[in-house]
């Protein structure tokens, strides 16, 4: 029987490798040969239990590989054969539920545990003992039932660029909710890889000036090769806003995405935002800590529409559209690579953003 390596978070703070026999597939479903898996600091925040309780789990969903094996009926209905190369999303929406029937499948009401559903994050709430198992890119085998919503990786983007396609999807969703169009000024804060590739998202939508602020210089340098036009290194600033509309001539920003992930930037985002302007808070916090506006005075009087974007629905096509054109150095953004084995050790550095980590990769063993 073949077998699979995969990494297992069994309890928080404890991980294993584990290996176990590769589930069989029914006639819709396929099983993918991971080739890179992202890692994310959700998967820092899931390994210390601040994300529910679904131990265990299989943790990873930036994942892209090659179909390895297809049932009948999903070869047909998808077009594809081994070998093929291929994303899939993290999401696997029920199709079933009013908010999947409008295309909103990112807030799928199975997706909700709280509320009994079973959960439809791949590598954040389907537990590894679910059956039939690997449900998670730190693995060297994934299984996609018919369900799941499956792209194809155009053969020329390399495999680093290409694991950076969840991301980019992410960051596409982003643009989109902010509606983000020609002549918009758009600022972006925190520079890490989502942000920089809100910056690109931004860019190819049509912005007329992006702004990059954050407080890592060398991300903040790196994000003029994405996109952006200028950047403020808001440590420096004592008036972020008064930075702001200098940068942009006197003007503050008609759309402010906020990806850094704190209560801080969160009420930023919303004072950088010109009147009637719209705010995209898309960071987690991950702590369960509120967030207080002056409702008055930065919100109701200036009209300031306030939107979050919650993961990657509809963003995987323009994703890739955006891989395959090469306008802007996606590998750049991969700075460190691991074995499967070393998954510990890949997440203390991005947990701790040591040696200059922007994105860390894991690339099994059996991949290659």
């Amino acid at each position: 029987m073949t077998t699979a390596h995969q990494v297992v978070f069994v309890a928080p703070g404890r991980m294993e490798v584990q290996e176990h026999p590769v589930p069989s597939i029914g006639p819709d479903d396929l099983t993918m040969r991971v080739r890179r898996v992202g890692i994310c600091a959700t998967d820092v925040h899931l390994l210390d239990g601040h994300l529910g309780d679904p131990f265990p789990v299989v943790p990873g969903h930036e994942f892209v590989g090659e179909v390895d094996r297809i049932g009948a009926d999903a070869a047909l209905a998808r077009g594809l054969r081994p070998g093929d190369r291929i994303a899939v999303e993290m999401l696997v929406p029920c199709g079933r539920c009013d908010r999947c029937r409008q295309g909103r499948y990112n807030v799928c009401e199975d997706d909700d545990r709280a509320a009994g559903g079973r959960g439809r994050q791949y590598g954040v709430n389907m537990g590894g003992d679910r059956a039939p198992g690997f449900w998670g890119g730190y693995a060297e085998t994934l299984f996609v039932p018919g369900e799941a919503i499956v792209h194809r990786i155009p053969s020329h983007v390399d495999w680093d660029a290409a694991a950076l396609v969840e991301p980019l999807a992410v960051a596409s969703r982003c643009v989109r909710r902010g509606r983000v169009g020609p002549g918009d000024r758009v600022a972006i804060i925190g520079p890490g890889p989502i942000g920089l590739l809100a910056a690109a998202a931004a860019r190819a939508a049509g912005a007329d000036e992006v702004v990059l602020l954050g407080t890592r210089a060398s991300r903040l340098e790196l994000g003029l090769s994405f996109g952006a036009d200028d950047t403020i290194d808001t440590s420096a600033e004592t008036d972020v806003v008064a930075a702001l509309r200098s940068t942009l001539g006197g003007r503050t920003a008609d759309v402010v995405i906020e990806t850094a992930g704190s209560a801080e930037a969160q009420v930023q985002a919303v004072r950088l935002t010109r009147r009637g302007g719209r705010t995209v808070l898309a960071g987690a916090l991950g702590s369960g800590r509120p967030v207080t506006f002056r409702q008055d005075e930065d919100i109701l009087v200036r009209e300031v529409e306030i939107v979050a974007s919650f993961l990657s629905a509809g963003g995987y096509e323009p994703a890739l559209a955006l891989l395959a054109r090469g306008d802007f150095p996606f590998a750049r953004l991969v700075s460190h690579r691991f074995p499967l084995e070393r998954a510990a050790e890949a997440l203390e550095l991005v947990r701790h953003k040591r040696d200059g980590v922007i994105k860390a990769l894991l690339v099994p063993q059996r991949a290659g």
